[in-house]
């Protein structure tokens, strides 16, 4: 039981550990105000409201079914959209390393688009000023879209460290500042 209990945690995020988590959440930090200054200059809320309509493209986008390339893009999206959030939120992610790796239940699809939507109606709520925990609404969605994207990540093997770099790279390449900032 001990050896297959670690081998499930080995193989969840493929070897995703807590520094890796607290890396790739600085490295999002440094790359959001770089470029996407005007995104990070937006209300706390507002940028909540911008990560919940990126989450709501990527349901659409996993609905349409799409190959391989295009779901490793989204997956990844996702994580880092995921990243992002967890900073406008100031949630240290390594502390919660354990509850991220914990395997994400049911359906890719449906996991998205169901976490996706409680984070826009938290947004919304948010805007009306209803006596709802937005925070905790949001913060909960937040982790079931990463601890998704981490799990269905490993289940395929992917390497989200890598991927996530990857992703990134193009992104800083087309801004005009690149190599001087």
């Amino acid at each position: 039981m001990l050896i297959e209990q670690e081998k499930s945690e080995t193989q969840a995020g493929l070897m995703l550990t807590p520094d890796d988590l607290a890396r790739l959440q600085w490295e999002q930090f440094e790359h959001d105000e770089k470029y996407h200054h005007e995104i990070a200059r937006l209300t706390v809320q507002d940028r909540l409201k911008h990560m919940a309509l990126h989450f709501a493209k990527y349901s659409g986008g996993l609905a349409a079914q799409p190959e391989e390339t295009e779901l490793r893009r989204l997956v990844t999206d996702i994580f880092v959209i995921a990243l992002s959030s967890a900073n406008i939120l100031k949630i240290r992610l390594a502390d919660r390393h354990n509850e991220l790796l914990a395997e994400a239940p049911g359906d890719l699809r449906t996991a998205v688009a169901m976490s996706a939507g409680r984070m826009a109606a938290a947004c919304e709520k948010m805007d009306h000023l209803e006596a709802f925990p937005f925070r905790e609404k949001i913060d909960q969605a937040i982790f079931e879209l990463m601890r998704t994207s981490i799990s269905f990540a490993a289940e395929r093997d992917w390497d989200m460290v890598e991927m996530v770099r990857a992703r990134l790279q193009p992104v800083k390449e087309k801004n005009p500042f690149y190599g001087k900032l």
